[in-house]
């Protein structure tokens, strides 16, 4: 079996196993079966930036590969979003043999329910239901009469969905892009294959704040989010008992008391009382983002100042 079937096989089974509680019993994977069937869609869904499985443009996947492990005999029930059943009678299959089954165009979420069985069931009735519940009650009926484990159901499921593009620019440029918590790239950057609806795109750079927005992907538009990222900052408090200036790496950034944010780091911190005759107090001081640093100046004895 090549990589692409194996992907494909393995994707139907993890929403088959999502939705199998909610599958009435008929129309799951009998327990005891004597017959087993793997299937496919194709071509492969659309790969979408936001990671999403098993999504398709109209008119959706064109056919359902199939294979049973020994000779059987297999129906396609397909029940789109919508309702109106569809049934497709495959008839006799041989082991081991893939088998491709052309589906119909739909829109929305879709059930394809591969009803395998050691013997014919005719299923015909099935064909127009509006629910899940109808399609399992025709499979029910028409199953009793046989003896335990000798059909099985494999579900494959898919949606049909509108996509729309995303362009995103960043200052500065080169910003990380994440949609819905998924890495996409950097800016500048379109990204294509959106599913339509909501979506939260986040910007990011170190030592810069993120910016996050959620936007509306309209179907084959491109929606466009532009981010202005702004550095990170830490708060910077002086306070003297008498009057000073301060210097903020050699330039003057005011008197006290004085309220400033700074980038974070170690910074170089000159207080400066304004009476001539009192000495000049200089700190290296380490300044965290998002937290507060206070200086504290006093005069007596002698003018000095401390980091608290």
């Amino acid at each position: 079996m090549n990589r692409r079937v194996v992907r494909l096989f393995s994707v139907g089974a993890l929403l088959t196993g999502l939705l199998g509680a909610c599958v009435p019993a008929p129309l799951r994977a009998q327990p005891n079966a004597q017959v087993q069937v793997q299937t496919a869609l194709t071509p492969a869904p659309v790969q979408t930036v936001t990671g999403e499985g098993g999504l398709y443009r109209f008119p959706g996947p064109s056919a359902l590969q199939l294979r049973t492990d020994r000779p059987a005999f297999v129906t396609a029930v397909v029940v789109p979003q919508s309702g109106g059943a569809q049934v497709f009678p495959v008839g006799a299959v041989e082991a081991n043999t893939p088998i491709l089954v052309t589906l119909p165009g739909t829109r929305g979420f879709t059930q394809v329910f591969t009803v395998t069985s050691l013997a014919p069931l005719d299923l015909g009735a099935a064909a127009g239901a509006r629910s899940v519940d109808e399609v399992a009650r025709v499979v029910g009926q028409v199953a009793a009469p046989m003896p335990t484990g000798s059909y099985t159901v494999a579900t494959t499921v898919y949606r049909v969905v509108n996509f729309g593009s995303v362009a995103v620019s960043a200052s500065p440029s080169g910003s990380e892009v994440r949609v819905d918590g998924r890495r996409v790239g950097n800016t500048p950057l379109t990204l294509r294959d959106v599913p339509e609806g909501r979506v939260t795109v986040e910007v990011s750079r170190g030592g810069y704040d993120s910016v996050s927005q959620s936007v509306t992907v309209r179907p084959d538009a491109t929606t466009q989010v532009s981010a202005s990222l702004n550095r990170e900052t830490g708060g910077l408090r002086v306070d003297s008992d008498v009057p000073a200036s301060v210097l903020i790496e050699g330039q003057g950034a005011g008197n006290t008391p004085l309220r400033v944010r700074v980038r974070p780091g170690v910074i170089n911190v000159n207080v400066v009382p304004l009476d001539p005759t009192a000495r000049t107090e200089t700190l290296l001081v380490r300044v965290n983002a998002y937290e507060d640093t206070n200086i504290v100046c006093r005069a007596a004895p002698e003018f000095t100042c401390s980091v608290r």
